[in-house]
């Protein structure tokens, strides 16, 4: 099951403000290795001001159903405002992890700095298929290989 949250960020506000809200509505008590995701504010704010969370979602994956957050910008992030729908559940409450859309020019240098201070939180190429995409492309590879003899 997946949850989606639309988070309204530049210029409703600013995109370390953005990732604050992102850190405020994944976190309550209990959450583990929360330090990892203040750690990681100055990278993963230069991603937000990318605009690339438009598109592709942050993804947070652990207690719960996957969580997919979008970031809105421009007339749509004003027209929309700040509101956010809390979650029911706490995600990092226990083994977590974060997967967040990075241009292949600067995939290197971000992977870099968060193995360093935020081991949790991890970064794909945009440009790259969605791993629910392939998840359903293995799937149905697999079912190619299924024979049903209705004949029985």
């Amino acid at each position: 099951m997946r949850i989606r949250r639309d988070i309204s960020s530049i210029p409703v506000q600013s995109a370390s403000e953005t990732w604050k809200q992102i850190v405020a509505l994944i976190t309550a008590k209990g959450t583990v290795d929360e330090q990892q995701l203040s750690a990681a504010n100055g990278v993963l704010a230069s991603l937000i001001t990318d605009e690339h969370p438009a598109a592709r979602a942050i993804i947070v994956e652990g207690v719960g159903p996957q969580l997919r957050l979008y970031c809105r910008y421009g007339m749509s992030a004003i027209e929309e405002g700040g509101e956010v729908t809390a979650l029911n559940w706490n995600p990092t409450a226990g083994d977590w992890s974060m997967h967040i859309p990075c241009d292949a020019e600067n995939l290197s240098w971000v992977r870099n700095s968060l193995a360093k201070t935020s081991p949790r939180i991890k970064v794909f190429d945009v440009a790259e298929a969605e791993r629910s995409e392939n998840d359903s492309a293995t799937a149905e590879r697999a079912n190619e290989s299924i024979q049903v003899n209705w004949d029985l």
